[in-house]
C-alpha cells in the first residue's frame, strides 16, 4: 500500500518535500498526508507549481492547505523547471 510506505518513510526522515503539479497525477492524497498530523506538517515543505492560465488549478480544498504552508513560510512557488531547481535550493 502506497500510503503505508509513505508513512514508514515519513516517520524516519528529517524533512518531507512535496512537489505540487496539476498533471500527471495531481497532489491531493499526498497533500492530505502532509497535513494529517502535526508531526508531518511541521517537517513538510511544498514546492507548488503556478500556472499562468489558471487562477485555481488545484481546487478550493487544496488551496486551503497551500495557505497553511504559506502561513508557515514553507510554500515555494515555481513555474519553470529552472525556478523549481532554485526553489529546491532554498530548502533546509
Amino acid at each position: 500500500n502506497s500510503i503505508q510506505k509513505f508513512c514508514l518513510i515519513a516517520d524516519v526522515v528529517t524533512y518531507l518535500v512535496g512537489v505540487a503539479e496539476k498533471e500527471p497525477s495531481d497532489f491531493l492524497v499526498e497533500q492530505g498526508l502532509l497535513v494529517g498530523t502535526n508531526e508531518y506538517f511541521e517537517k513538510s515543505h511544498v514546492l507548488k507549481r503556478e500556472y499562468e492560465d489558471e487562477e485555481h488549478p488545484f481546487g478550493w480544498m487544496q488551496d486551503g492547505v497551500f495557505e497553511l504552508f504559506a502561513e508557515a513560510d514553507r510554500l515555494y512557488r515555481w513555474q519553470t523547471e529552472e525556478e523549481l531547481v532554485d526553489a529546491a535550493a532554498e530548502l533546509p
